[in-house]
């Protein structure tokens, strides 16, 4: 599943062709959910995170997987 991020410039593009990452924001405006909720799902485990000086990344590949367990959940 490819993942297409929102154009957003607080979404960070290593390279062309290197990995995207989402902020807690970005990440929050593409579930359609808040940024307390994704905060909250960093702090109790549930989703990996990357603590980059004061902000955080979160890897596309690990929101896939997180999506892929509630949905699994869920059903």
């Amino acid at each position: 599943m490819q993942i297409a991020l929102p154009p957003d410039k607080e979404c960070v593009r290593t390279r062309a062709l290197g990995p995207a990452f989402f902020t807690e924001r970005t990440l929050a405006a593409y579930l359609a959910v808040s940024d307390r909720t994704i905060r909250n799902w960093i702090r109790r485990g549930e989703l990996p995170s990357y603590k980059l000086g004061a902000s955080r990344r979160i890897d596309p590949a690990d929101v896939e997987d997180f999506l892929a367990r509630h949905r699994d959940a869920a059903a």
